[in-house]
């Protein structure tokens, strides 16, 4: 490519991964947070702000939660206390995850092939249509991406070059990812590394090239005071944990032990059609790359980085291969396997008009999603809606939600809403001629409509109504 048309490309691709980023960053508290898992997260972060209990997070007051280590609430919580408890400051922290995944990647990239590839990569990177989104969502996916970027990028530059600093931040690596999703964290890195090391038969040398003698007590340093703690704090914390959300979640297709919500049934398999979804469009070039490779009968990868292309390789399908068998799976699973896909793709193949109008079309793609949200018309629900101005300017009267008490409901109302699920109690509660607030489903309140018939309509949404109860009495 002539080296004006290859500055023209570069800028274009810069220019792209900057509009992507700066997309998503401004909107990131233009729509709310959506049940279940961004209103369920935040709200756990606001718990721990407020009840300032920094080792156990709540699934609600005096309710441990169970199914997660603390670094996603960790880092909300601190972002509620340095900008306020809002829909921004729950996701900035998720975004900034993002963009230090994207930093280690350039960093990576630049090392092993250069300036051009490493801006290839992170277009590819920011353009992925999974990453893009989830980027900035309050979930534990991103931050566990970058764990494993780093802990992937730090074992490629010890293996190659004996660094101890490499080696050992590879260990906090690990730490990082126990304190974000647990053992999974290990367990993806340990496929990736064991596949690659059997493939290339290095097995014996990849061993050696990390510090374990002095690395395996800083990963325990940073990790395991947390995990005793919790246990001591919340006994039973690490039998549901390691037990449940290890192996039963995974291996027992419609688990009913969560103690949290609902398992996600899916068929095995599923995963890699995730992965093509979440993947896109960066998932059909990889095809196309295996096709022209089996149509050719010639190697995908440059001789130069053929040992590199098969650790991304492992290191990418690792997430798949684990998941392969489960049935309780999300597509956000599939992300820790996107940085190396973006630094295989840069490493073998050209940056070009095409790639850019693949590229240009995830924010187009973007854009879109993001009307859809912020103008109301995803099938999400919030219940920010319903009670952020009415209910927050009428006083502090008690709010309670009937037979269904949302997450979002907690996080809105400042962890105001109760749940009211007995007739009986309802009936007493109206005639205490104590004025509340009682947010009913729109078929609901049809067959309670007698007995609510002292209680005014303050507000509605598609699902629910929001009525205030002997207001004159207040």
């Amino acid at each position: 490519m002539p080296k004006q048309q290859t500055v023209n490309v570069l800028s274009w691709a810069l220019a792209l991964i900057i509009a992507l980023l700066a997309t998503r960053l401004l909107t990131l508290g233009l729509y709310p947070l959506y049940d279940t898992t961004e209103a369920r997260y935040g709200e756990m972060a606001r718990i721990m702000l407020e009840t300032q209990n920094w080792i156990t997070p709540q699934f609600d007051y005096g309710v441990p939660f169970w199914g997660k280590p603390p670094f996603q609430t960790w880092i909300s919580a601190i972002s509620f206390l340095w900008f306020g408890v809002n829909e921004f400051s729950a996701r900035l922290p998720h975004f900034l995850c993002g963009i230090i995944t994207l930093a280690l990647i350039y960093r990576f990239a630049n090392k092993v092939s250069g300036r051009y590839s490493a801006i290839y990569a992170c277009l590819v990177m920011a353009s992925s249509l999974g990453f893009i989104i989830a980027s900035g969502m309050v979930m534990t996916d991103v931050a566990l991406l970058m764990s494993i970027t780093l802990a992937m990028v730090s074992f490629w530059q010890s293996y190659r070059t004996q660094s101890r600093r490499d080696g050992h931040l590879f260990f906090v690596a690990l730490a990082l990812g126990l304190l974000i999703k647990g053992p999974v964290a290990i367990v993806l890195i340990g496929i990736a590394l064991v596949s690659w090391s059997l493939w290339q038969r290095c097995f014996v040398t990849a061993i050696k090239s990390l510090p374990w003698f002095t690395g395996i007590p800083l990963m325990l340093l940073i990790a395991l005071p947390w995990y005793i703690v919790a246990e001591i704090k919340s006994p039973g914390f690490l039998e549901y944990f390691i037990v449940g959300e290890h192996i039963q979640r995974f291996i027992v297709s419609g688990w009913q032990g969560d103690l949290y919500g609902t398992a996600h049934v899916e068929t095995k398999g599923t995963i890699w059609l995730f992965w093509l979804a979440s993947a896109f469009p960066w998932s059909f070039v990889i095809i196309a790359m295996l096709i022209k490779r089996k149509r050719s009968q010639t190697k995908i990868t440059k001789s130069r980085h053929e040992g590199l292309s098969r650790y991304l390789i492992c290191w990418m399908i690792a997430p798949m291969l684990l998941f392969t068998v489960a049935g309780n799976i999300l597509p956000a699973y599939v992300l820790p396997g996107f940085s190396a896909m973006a630094v295989l793709i840069a490493i073998n193949s050209q940056l070009s008009r095409r790639t850019l109008g693949l590229a240009f079309t995830t924010y187009i793609l973007l854009i879109t999603i993001l009307f859809v949200f912020i103008s109301g018309l995803s099938k999400k629900v919030a219940e920010s809606a319903l009670l952020e101005d009415q209910y927050q300017s009428s006083g502090q009267s008690p709010l309670y939600y009937w037979k269904a008490r949302p997450f979002s409901a907690q996080f809105y109302s400042k962890g105001q809403a109760k749940l009211l699920d007995n007739e009986p109690q309802l009936i007493q509660l109206l005639r205490s001629q104590r004025a509340f607030f009682l947010a009913i489903a729109h078929t609901d309140h049809s067959e309670l409509i007698a007995e609510l018939g002292d209680c005014k309509q303050l507000n509605q949404t598609k699902s629910r109504l929001l009525l205030k109860c002997h207001w004159g009495n207040k």
